[in-house]
């Protein structure tokens, strides 16, 4: 074989490389729940926990998180209950409805029409605020397991994240591999971060390599420094997750 055929050969291997090892991971488990040990401030201080559940079967999935802070960081609204659901496609998850109930405050819910291309944000049922719809676009909860599409692939994307409030501009991309000391024990991920072109959206996911990219760990940053750093303490996988219904407005 020639220097230069043998140069050509090896340069299609190595671009082979991180297709086949992202085909090497495993499935996320299709039900399951996940605790959370939530941490609060630059800090790092537990203030209290969070439940995750998560069904992805028959073309559709539906995820919950319910978190719960204790003393002042429950009495400062860290207490909270988001839910999504929606379709899921070969390119991830489509969502249709992702809700928020806060303690203290009125519920909302950003209602996702895709026939029309059009994202609407509403508070207790009256709209506040809508967007143009773009393919791709994720909620907050919706996005830690479609972070999964992106570490398999391996290239970041850029993408809507929509909120309870607003409708942000962003890039999700792989950010390296680390070796995580969790509640759960020690981890291997994979790191991805989103963050909004406009520096209002600051989110680092890290997947477990051996929990099928799971979401265990998931830190956001506030545009005022404030940090909530999720860190997961319990995994069960293969039984029916908790069903929420979700909001109505």
């Amino acid at each position: 074989m020639s220097g230069s055929l043998r140069f050509v050969v090896l340069l299609c291997l190595a671009c082979l490389v991180p297709a086949a090892a992202a085909a090497g991971f495993a499935d996320p488990p299709a039900t399951g729940s996940m605790r959370f040990d939530v941490h609060y401030g630059s800090q790092g201080f537990k203030v209290g926990s969070a439940q995750h559940s998560w069904s992805l079967a028959d073309g559709r999935y539906e995820l919950e998180l319910e978190l719960e802070a204790r003393g002042l960081a429950g009495l400062f609204g860290l207490q909270y209950r988001q839910h999504s659901r929606g379709l899921l496609s070969g390119a991830g998850l489509r969502p249709e409805l992702f809700s928020v109930e806060q303690r203290g405050r009125k519920s909302e819910a950003a209602h996702f029409d895709w026939p029309a291309g059009r994202v609407s944000i509403r508070r207790e049922g009256a709209e506040r605020r809508s967007g143009t719809l773009e393919a791709g676009a994720q909620d907050l909860l919706s996005l830690w397991h479609q972070a999964s599409h992106v570490a398999r692939n391996g290239r970041p994307v850029s993408l809507q994240v929509i909120t309870n409030k607003s409708v942000k501009d962003a890039v999700l991309e792989p950010d390296g591999k680390e070796s995580l000391s969790l509640p759960i024990g020690k981890v291997e991920t994979l790191r991805l971060r989103a963050h909004a072109e406009d520096g209002g959206l600051n989110i680092r996911i890290w997947l477990s390599v051996d929990h099928g990219l799971l979401p265990v760990r998931i830190r956001i940053e506030d545009e005022k420094g404030g940090v909530l750093d999720q860190r997961a303490a319990a995994i069960e996988t293969g039984r029916p997750a908790a069903t929420a219904t979700g909001t109505k407005n």
